[in-house]
């Protein structure tokens, strides 16, 4: 009994790139710098598509993280400075303070899935396009457009 090959193979080589495969481990490694900078140079359909999902979602991390520590810091009311001795500063007025402690708190929490989020979307993503298809990162803000 002989199997038969089919056109798919080839062709589906053809369709995607080694930049497309592993842009998402360069996206783990540098954030969305890595990605940026694929998606910039890079004039394989392929490649740009990955690249681009790839940018959005570490965007997206980036972002939350910023917003998540300056609503946490905002909300924090003693810091310890110097020997260990709690110094009374808030920002805030007092009920305030408390209300950006609890957000910042659950915003960090939601910052430590993203980032947890991230190493199983990048595996998945990977293999995904191994495979020849696109990942798009579910959650991810799409702050890069489809461009054409």
């Amino acid at each position: 009994m002989t199997a038969t090959s089919t056109a798919s193979g080839p062709e589906l080589l053809d369709e995607r790139s080694l930049g497309g495969i592993l842009v998402h481990f360069l996206g783990l490694l540098t954030g969305f710098f890595g990605p940026l900078l694929v998606y910039a140079v890079s004039d394989h359909e392929f490649t740009r598509a990955n690249a681009r999902h790839a940018l959005n979602w570490h965007v997206t991390v980036f972002v939350l993280t910023i917003v998540a520590m300056v609503t946490f810091f905002l909300g924090a009311d003693e810091y310890t400075v110097g020997g260990g001795e709690p110094t009374e500063l808030s920002l805030l007025p007092e009920p305030l303070d408390t209300v950006f402690g609890i957000v910042g708190m659950i915003l960090m929490i939601v910052v430590i899935t993203a980032i947890l989020l991230t190493f199983v979307y990048t595996i998945v993503a990977t293999v995904k396009a191994i495979f020849g298809s696109v990942f798009t990162y579910p959650g991810s803000v799409d702050v890069v457009k489809r461009l054409g």
